[in-house]
Order: structure tokens, then C-alpha cells, then sequence
């Protein structure tokens, strides 16, 4: 049985930064991506970089291949180690 350890970020579009500190599997990437706007349920908004409240669910997250190169880095200046193209 053939093991996939590709590891994968969640880029927040909406602010242009990680939405998740850490690598995950496809699996967890998508599972955090699909359960996001359920954490801000309680406060009923999200809070944008630039201090715009608006609904969670319109926050654009993308799942993001951490070792497919370096384009995607470089059009958001990430470091490289962030490279990727895989979109959810």
C-alpha cells in the first residue's frame, strides 16, 4: 500500500497570510477548510486584517501543496518552503 506524505497549507486569501501554522495532510487541510467559519460562530463575524468585519463563510481559504515550487510563494512573498499550487 502506497503511503502519501504530501503536506499541505491553508492560505487565507481574504488577508494574504497562513490561516494554519502547521502542514497537514489533504485530509486535515480540508477538514479545517470546511469546518473555519463554524469557529467564529459565536461572535458571528470575522475579524479581516484590516479590520473589516465580515461573515466567515466569506473568507477565501486555498489548500496549498507545500512542496509543488515556488510560484506560489513568490506571489504571496512567502518563504519558498511555503511553494505550492494546489487549490480547494
Amino acid at each position: 500500500m502506497k503511503t502519501n506524505n504530501k503536506r499541505f497549507l491553508v492560505h487565507n486569501l481574504t488577508d494574504g497570510i497562513e490561516a494554519h501554522p502547521d502542514l497537514m495532510m489533504l485530509a486535515e487541510a480540508r477538514r479545517f477548510v470546511r469546518d473555519f467559519a463554524g469557529r467564529f460562530a459565536v461572535q458571528g463575524y470575522y475579524l479581516t486584517a484590516s479590520r473589516e468585519r465580515i461573515s466567515p463563510e466569506d473568507v477565501s481559504l486555498e489548500v496549498v501543496d507545500a512542496g509543488a515550487g515556488p510560484a506560489f510563494a513568490e506571489q504571496f512573498g512567502l518563504p519558498s518552503l511555503y511553494g505550492g499550487g494546489h487549490n480547494e
